[in-house]
């Protein structure tokens, strides 16, 4: 169950769906990155389209936890604080997002993510960017659903929130 205005649902829901679709644009072009002999540009270019999924993915539990939650508590750690929660159900408002079995692929993602970015004068390993992209490939479909099954619930949520017409 969960508490949300019906326009808040709709809004939230309007951006899980916007990521989700750009999570599917990425994931074609990383498959068919992946299918070839990795070069280095092609290393990098697998290494950024993980970085985009991720920052796709991190877009909605930002927007998740705003407008459920809306703090974080250590600014420091703000990413890894905002994934952590997505994992809690936090009772009455929300239902837990993810599952369980996905939280070491997300740390991992995350903690590539960060690399990627800051990480100006080194080269992307290629065999653990493609093992970590051949995991989102092999477990992604996990965070898919529970981001769908989760837009599922705001649809719901945001009917019983609707205040019934008096003509009714």
């Amino acid at each position: 169950m969960m508490q949300i205005e019906a326009n808040d649902a709709a809004a939230l829901r309007a951006v899980l769906r916007k990521d989700l679709d750009a999570i599917a644009h990425l994931e074609e072009h990383a498959h068919a990155v992946a299918g070839t002999e990795l070069v280095r540009s092609q290393t990098e270019a697998l290494g950024f389209t993980i970085h985009n999924i991720y920052n796709a993915l991190d877009n909605s539990f930002v927007q998740i936890s705003l407008t459920f939650e809306n703090h974080v508590k250590d600014q420091s750690r703000w990413h890894r604080e905002v994934l952590e929660k997505m994992f809690l159900p936090v009772p009455p408002l929300r239902p837990a997002v993810l599952p369980a079995t996905v939280h070491s692929l997300l740390a991992d993602l995350l903690a590539f993510r960060h690399v990627f970015r800051h990480s100006y004068e080194s080269t992307l390993d290629r065999e653990k960017t493609l093992a970590l992209f051949h995991r989102w490939a092999d477990r992604g479909q996990e965070v898919r659903s529970a981001l769908e099954s989760f837009c599922a619930q705001l649809a719901r949520a945001s009917q019983s929130s609707r205040p019934q017409n008096a003509s009714e």
